[in-house]
């Protein structure tokens, strides 16, 4: 067997990379690479049996040391790595590794920790892996965050007004008679003809049925903060949708600012014509 295969078999028996780098005497770095181009946390997970039982804190805890075991911090910087994925919040994941912290002393230091290149390296080392382990590439998960900021009601919905049937008793004859009434409408559209991965709900209450789509600014602001992962097509496409919510913004201040400048006039007007009918 060659070095690559004898370390992997290390691996799968728990041997961490850094005590598999120093037995055959190569760098972590080398180590890292065979794990990347042999997949071995893939081939490991395919060879592991099935377990449905739920894992404890400390299970949890043991997984995450797997999973940044090729890295060179220390314990709690690993952590704080994998909290700011789960999370998204840096503050968060520093509270979760040193809890008794003050939220003002975990601002301060969460933020110097998330400059530190080794830290960096490693959250977008795990990014990757996460991507890799869903077989998702990262530009198929922005374009799917494009959709959401992207989406249209009329894609969902058809709205407007149609013309029905109605039936009244005619006072003279006393017999139905059916008459044509215009109505507004709202229809929803076939589920097969629509996507339902960019709906946060569809829902039958009191009132009739409605329809939610997903946070377009929640969409947008994740957008804001990958645009690394995006192609220069995907990146135009997200440049288009800030600058149409900044017009729409705009056009609605312009609006509101007319508005109170109408009522002011019209107030204005007003109390000119109690002062006349009072002279």
């Amino acid at each position: 067997m060659e070095k690559h295969e004898l370390a992997f078999e290390d691996y799968k028996n728990g041997m961490k990379q850094k005590e598999i780098a120093k037995k055959y005497g190569t760098t972590i770095n080398t180590v890292k690479s065979w794990s990347r181009r042999y997949e071995w946390s893939k081939k490991k997970k395919k060879g592991a049996p099935q377990n449905k039982s739920v894992h404890t804190k400390k299970e949890c805890k043991k997984i995450a040391e797997e999973i940044v075991e090729t890295s060179e911090l220390d314990e709690e910087h690993q952590l704080f790595c994998i909290y700011y994925l789960k999370y998204h919040n840096k503050v968060k994941a520093y509270q979760k590794v040193k809890p008794n912290t003050p939220y003002n002393s975990a601002c301060v230091m969460a933020s110097r920790w998330s400059k530190q290149p080794a830290v960096i390296e490693e959250i977008n080392r795990l990014k990757k892996e996460l991507y890799e382990d869903a077989l998702l590439d990262p530009h198929d998960i922005v374009q799917k965050y494009i959709d959401i900021a992207f989406a249209d009601l009329n894609d969902y919905l058809e709205y407007g007004r149609e013309e029905v049937p109605v039936i009244i008793k005619n006072p003279i004859t006393g017999e139905d008679e059916v008459l044509k009434q215009t109505v507004n409408m709202v229809k929803f559209k076939e589920s097969a003809f629509a996507d339902g991965t960019i709906l946060s709900e569809v829902k039958q209450g009191r009132n009739g049925a409605s329809i939610k789509l997903a946070d377009r600014m929640k969409a947008l602001d994740w957008l804001s903060k990958h645009m690394n992962l995006a192609t220069e097509e995907q990146r135009a496409k997200i440049d288009l949708i800030k600058a149409q919510t900044r017009k729409i913004t705009i056009d609605d201040e312009q609006e509101e600012i007319i508005d109170d400048g109408f009522l002011e006039a019209l107030n204005a007007s007003a109390k000119e014509d109690w002062e006349d009918e009072e002279d």
